[in-house]
């Protein structure tokens, strides 16, 4: 693997699909920085990736703040070096009603699941134009091209991801510095399930039901696992994919075909 000691960041690691990839890009060899608001779960989180026999360091990090976000990158630096690998994972999920989401609520999902991703960007981009060698992964979303009704804040910021996603690849590909978005589909974390929630509440829905229908909807037959997105961070990380740059990538068993 390309990445063997070289240094991770990803942001919202302390679980779900964040961790998963945390600790698919420890076991490829490289010391993953798992950077959560929540220091507990980020301290967890990365003794579990040390007890597994890899290399990790916790930070706490609120991606939607400047300060902070050059704080953490500023800590994992001098702990354990340059970032050569960023993976903008941090997000939320709320119920915004278009006519109805308050500009502050608006102004949230911005900051956490757009301008997040940009700071991020920015803080670790010079150190791999320094070395020449970089790869960025922003987490989407399959609401990046589809609405289901209330969403207007999660749809929004996952579908200007991939503009930025692109911009970034244009901007760093002549560093060498490599910009990709994964588009995951229904994957099994405590958001999916705290959504399903929501959904069967504000719907009117038996208990379980949203879980059973997403199934049903789902080609292989199944939810998908952090594990499976994780597989594709790895791959975008590896040299079998050094001349991919600028793509969206679906990972959701057929949901989802463009």
């Amino acid at each position: 693997m390309s990445i063997a000691g070289r240094v991770a960041l990803v942001t919202g690691a302390g679980q779900g699909i964040g961790r998963g990839i945390a600790e698919r890009l420890a076991k490829d060899g490289a010391t993953v920085a798992i950077a959560d608001l929540n220091a507990e779960t980020a301290t967890e989180a990365a003794s579990g990736i040390v007890a597994a026999g890899g290399n990790a360091l916790s930070v706490v990090m609120d991606v939607s703040k400047e300060s902070s976000v050059n704080e953490a990158v500023g800590k994992i630096i001098a702990e354990v070096g340059t970032v050569s690998i960023l993976v903008n994972n941090a997000g939320i999920f709320r119920d915004t009603p278009a006519l109805e989401v308050s500009l502050d609520e608006w102004n949230f999902n911005l900051a956490v699941m757009l301008t997040g991703p940009l700071l991020c960007a920015r803080a670790t981009a010079p150190g791999m134009i320094e070395q020449r060698w970089g790869r960025i992964i922003n987490m989407a979303s399959l609401m990046s091209f589809v609405a289901y009704g209330r969403d207007v804040g999660y749809c929004t910021t996952k579908t200007g991801l991939l503009g930025l996603t692109r911009s970034l690849a244009a901007d760093l590909a002549k560093h060498n510095v490599l910009a990709n978005a994964i588009c995951p589909g229904n994957i099994m974390t405590s958001m999916l399930e705290e959504t399903g929630r929501l959904v069967e509440l504000r719907d009117g829905m038996e208990p379980g039901q949203f879980m059973r229908d997403r199934i049903n909807d789902i080609p292989q037959g199944r939810l998908g696992k952090p594990e499976d997105i994780a597989k594709m961070a790895s791959f975008l990380c590896s040299e079998d994919a050094d001349y991919i740059t600028g793509q969206s990538l679906h990972v959701n068993g057929g949901l989802y075909n463009t």
